[in-house]
């Protein structure tokens, strides 16, 4: 079967290749556009051209297209004991022993649960991370969660309007407990960051 160019298939075909053609290139081929970064192409005329002349001394960067600066972040306060609290000589903390912080089996329990479960949006070693509530102003003195119920009630119920998951599923309330002996120590600043020795027995 032969379909001949005036039939009305054969004319729709052509319009619409011609169409695509012409949406995927739409610039004149007269037009001259910038040239894509990397291929050493110089765009414009010749008298233009001639006017963009290399004028970067040998072993100098071009600083026409560096990149800005990066401005580095704010400082992070230092997660350091307040006046009173224990100093970390005092809670064997790394002072060059070789041995880790000394913490109650409860406590240890709830740093190991914290760092699986917490630390991703919360920060490692309840260090403030941007992500999601700042939990050693949330524990500490007149914070929201400074009663063992209140944290407690939000870990198992989690905070979905704020981005928070329930855990009452994936933790029993022994571990969320052992949580709050963890990060109420270091709100307290009892417990220094880092990893803490695992109590014996």
């Amino acid at each position: 079967m032969r379909i001949s160019p005036n039939h009305p298939g054969t004319i729709a075909l052509a319009l619409v290749l011609g169409l695509g053609q012409v949406a995927c290139n739409t610039r004149p081929r007269d037009e001259a556009g910038p040239a894509p970064v990397g291929t050493g192409v110089q765009t414009g005329t010749a008298d233009t051209a001639s006017a963009t002349a290399d004028t970067v001394a040998p072993g100098q960067p071009d600083t026409s297209v560096a990149t800005p600066p990066i401005t580095p972040p704010p400082p992070v306060p230092p997660d350091s004991p307040t006046e009173g609290a224990a100093r970390p000589d005092q809670m064997g903390d790394q002072a060059g022993t070789g041995q880790g912080l000394k913490v109650s089996a409860v406590e240890y329990e709830g740093w190991r649960q914290y760092s699986v479960n917490c630390a991703r949006c919360h920060g490692q070693d309840v260090l403030p991370n941007p992500v999601a509530a700042d939990l050693l102003v949330s524990l500490g003195p007149n914070g929201p969660m400074d009663t063992p119920e209140k944290f407690f009630q939000v870990v198992s119920e989690g905070r979905v309007d704020r981005g928070m998951p329930a855990f009452k599923s994936l933790l029993t309330p022994e571990q969320i407990n052992a949580m709050y002996a963890y990060v109420e120590g270091r709100a307290e600043r009892r417990l220094s960051a880092g990893r803490p020795e695992k109590p014996q027995g």
